[in-house]
């Protein structure tokens, strides 16, 4: 049976070194960044290049009916969002909304930012909003987004869910919220037509498979974070990095699977470069594990690898 290991970590502290558990962090400006992040915010300066619908429409009129019911939704996010939800309007672009949504605990998209690209056709909320997962390109045949391997039924649940839209009660905060409790589940491989003869071994052996999709996203989004959200990027998998360390140690502990144990390896150079203190998980029964390559890229300064920093200084 899976097992995972979530331990919750406080957030960093300001120049003066503290220790929470096992980790001991200095806080600098990604961390203020990061907590001066808010859960929901309009962008004024400009809109996002990378957006999936950045080019469909034609802007908005303010005066519209449009434009006035999606200053009444975003009213109701700012006011409603849960905390592990982030989105970001725009004021030059009432059509589109970008969002990341936190996987939450016990799901094998744990600790994870999945992030929406979200277009609001000029006849909303007659029609429901399209939908994309903002994806990362883990596989070179969905550059497009529709089809990301990280959320394989995402499209299927939105498909039935735009279906049952209501244009008198349905709104994008039902939307975001049920993404995240029933697309960022436990089970995300179980297909209806299944879920009677969908045995127990073969659910947790996708949920392990999930749960490595997820940390390769994260190593994809640490690279390129989603435009305007950077700084969450950067202090959420700062954070974090202890918490996925772990659950990534206690897998290892149970398959002996060496595609998690480099992926362990990936992880945590990239977590260090990105400023989390990550040295204690790098013990003599993971040395061992470790390919010579990376032995010999491994710096023993501070846990910081020189080469990795050198790779990742213009991904970041």
């Amino acid at each position: 049976m899976e097992s995972t290991q979530l331990n919750n970590m406080e957030d960093n502290k300001i120049e003066k070194p503290s220790l929470y558990g096992e980790i001991e962090e200095i806080e600098d400006e990604v961390e203020k960044r990061f907590k001066q992040f808010k859960n929901f915010d309009k962008i004024s300066c400009y809109y996002p290049f990378d957006h999936r619908f950045v080019d469909k429409s034609k802007r908005i009129d303010p005066e519209s009916k449009v434009a006035k019911k999606m200053q009444l939704e975003w009213e109701i996010l700012e006011k409603n969002l849960p905390c592990s939800i982030f989105v970001r309007t725009y004021k030059e672009r009432f059509d589109i909304m970008r969002v990341a949504v936190a996987g939450l605990e016990g799901t094998p998209y744990c600790h994870g930012l999945f992030f929406f690209d979200i277009y609001f056709p000029s006849s909303y909320p007659a029609r429901p909003p399209e939908i994309v997962h903002h994806s990362n390109d883990l596989n070179s045949n969905y550059r497009d987004g529709k089809v990301p391997t990280s959320l394989p039924n995402f499209n299927q649940w939105y498909k039935k869910t735009s279906q049952r839209w209501n244009p008198k009660q349905s709104d994008i905060l039902q939307v975001l919220v049920s993404i995240q409790q029933h697309v960022l589940n436990g089970t995300p491989y179980v297909k209806e037509s299944l879920l009677n003869s969908f045995i127990e071994g073969q659910s947790k052996k996708s949920n392990k498979e999930v749960f490595m999709l997820n940390c390769e996203a994260m190593l994809c989004t640490l690279k390129f974070p989603p435009v305007h959200f950077k700084d969450l990027v950067q202090g959420h998998y700062r954070v974090r990095a202890h918490q996925i360390l772990l659950i990534c140690k206690a897998q290892m502990k149970i398959n002996i699977d060496n595609a998690l144990n480099q992926l362990f390896f990936k992880l945590l150079k990239a977590f260090e470069v990105n400023g989390a203190y990550c040295r204690h998980h790098y013990d003599i029964s993971l040395q061992e594990a470790e390919s010579s390559e990376h032995q010999e890229e491994r710096s023993q300064s501070n846990g910081y690898t020189y080469k990795f920093i050198n790779k990742f200084k213009n991904m970041l």
